[in-house]
């Protein structure tokens, strides 16, 4: 058992440093960086005029905790394309590299079982997006603090708790579609398409034609990291506002529909992972 537990925390400490000195790695990093730093002078700029985006809103009239909130959704609300990317990076060749690389030949003889393998990839996969994220959310936390003077509000932690709920989720994801296709191309453009394209255009059609949103949808479910600051709904077919947080059953419904993918797709991942054939 402890020898299992060893072999499983070397190989999650191969690949996580394997990541981490990848080229992906420093250009997630850079981005984090980049973007934060937009939205910092964002925030500084805008912390009490917003009027293009809330045209009905006057956010020099508002408490200290209430504008931080909608910056808080703001800030949110691009922080979701992070672990997107970073999954795609990360995590869309993960399985599919092993077999276009023919490296499937030197993993597969060691001696230690594919689940094993697979799943400290994933978790590789998922601390090293946490890094990245993490990275944007403390200069979030900074901007806030020097902005707002203020302690963090609830929302802060609440979406934070979130977000890595999300990167289990979209990680996983990510595996499973590796794990379908032997070429990094097909896995890579598939997530691009699943994720920004058909699930869009499902809620599209869903919103437009049946009046509903489709809850059960992975980037519908990750929008709820924003919506615990403020609950706004920028749908052109469902547009909500509320400077009021949404409340417990729908944060337990959108964790539930993260958690169901996340498990959903690790396990088809090791059953197809544990069939695959080098040829």
């Amino acid at each position: 058992m402890n020898a299992g537990m060893t072999k499983f925390a070397a190989s999650t400490s191969y690949y996580f440093r394997n990541y981490y000195r990848s080229r992906s790695f420093y250009l997630m990093l850079a981005m984090s960086l980049l973007v934060s730093g937009l939205m910092t002078f964002f925030t500084i700029r805008y912390v009490n005029s917003l009027t293009g985006f809330l045209p009905s809103l006057n956010l020099a009239s508002l408490s200290m905790p209430t504008k931080e909130s909608v910056f808080g959704f703001l800030w949110s609300y691009v922080l979701l394309y992070l672990p997107v990317f970073s999954s795609v990076f990360f995590g869309s060749s993960a399985i599919s590299s092993e077999i276009e690389n023919r490296t499937a030949f030197h993993i597969f003889s060691l001696p230690i079982s594919r689940s094993s393998l697979l799943i400290s990839k994933y978790l590789a996969a998922v601390m090293v997006t946490v890094v990245i994220s993490m990275i944007y959310i403390l200069i979030q936390a900074a901007t806030f603090i020097y902005v707002f003077q203020i302690p963090l509000i609830s929302g802060f932690f609440y979406s934070l708790a979130l977000l890595i709920i999300f990167i289990f989720s979209m990680t996983a994801f990510t595996f499973m579609l590796s794990s379908i296709f032997n070429k990094n191309t097909y896995a890579y453009i598939s997530v691009f398409l699943i994720y920004f394209l058909i699930f869009t255009a499902y809620q599209f059609i869903a919103e437009l034609l049946y009046k509903t949103t489709p809850f059960y949808l992975l980037d519908n479910a990750a929008g709820i990291i924003e919506k615990v600051y403020v609950n706004i709904s920028l749908s052109p077919f469902n547009f909500t506002f509320s400077l009021n947080p949404v409340g417990f059953g729908e944060i337990t419904q959108s964790v539930l529909v993260m958690a169901i993918y996340a498990i959903v797709s690790i396990a088809v991942s090791l059953i197809i992972f544990e069939r695959k054939e080098v040829k």
